[in-house]
């Protein structure tokens, strides 16, 4: 291995320490969202560690061709104790304004949705839904009042034909009617008991 290359290489190690601190740091902030999740933060945890040895080891790769020396974990153990004390508070409290400014960001977009997209496309449903429930109702009411128009010659015709209808026949037809509602009121009792008996 040439110097050069030596050198780049204690370079990308102390900064994949810097780095790892940085992760674990972002990492553990956001921990609190799911920790209460057992599965969830027990997947998510190893899924972290997995990501942080492909970076570390992507860094090493395009350093040296990946050739592992003892000095390179020695490397990474300084560059991670460099970012603890050197570095840490600062990333923390640039960590905690990005987080500010990122839920800010959100905020706003989020209120202009809804301020510029969802408001006026729920007005106009309502609208729209207002606007067709009257047409629906003009509609009924006016296929009512031809159908009320068009019935009242005939209820007049019927009221005619009534009064000239002789005594006798009145007399017969009123009988069938009666006759009528006994089988009526017989087939719903019957109807009702074999509904009870599936019961």
């Amino acid at each position: 291995m040439s110097l050069d290359t030596q050198f780049i290489t204690m370079f990308m190690m102390l900064a994949s320490g810097i780095y790892l601190g940085m992760a674990i740091d972002t990492f553990r902030r956001f921990e609190r969202y799911w920790k209460k999740q057992t599965i969830f933060a027990f997947s998510i945890e190893i899924f972290f560690w997995l990501l942080q040895g492909l970076i570390v080891f992507y860094f090493l790769f395009v350093a040296n061709q990946g050739e592992l020396r003892l000095y390179i974990f020695l490397l990474i153990l300084c560059g991670f104790a460099m970012y603890q004390a050197l570095f840490k508070t600062i990333y923390r409290r640039v960590l905690e304004k990005l987080i500010s400014y990122g839920i800010s960001f959100i905020w706003f977009v989020k209120r202009l949705f809804i301020v510029l997209i969802y408001t006026p496309v729920r007005w106009m449903i309502i609208l729209l839904t207002k606007i067709l429930l009257g047409i629906w109702v003009a509609f009924v009411w006016l296929l009512l009042l031809v159908g009320k128009i068009i019935l009242l010659p005939l209820k007049l015709l019927g009221k005619i034909i009534w009064w000239l209808t002789p005594k006798i026949v009145k007399n017969y037809l009123q009988q069938l009617k009666g006759i009528y509602s006994k089988i009526e009121n017989i087939l719903l009792k019957w109807w009702k008991k074999f509904r009870q008996k599936r019961r």
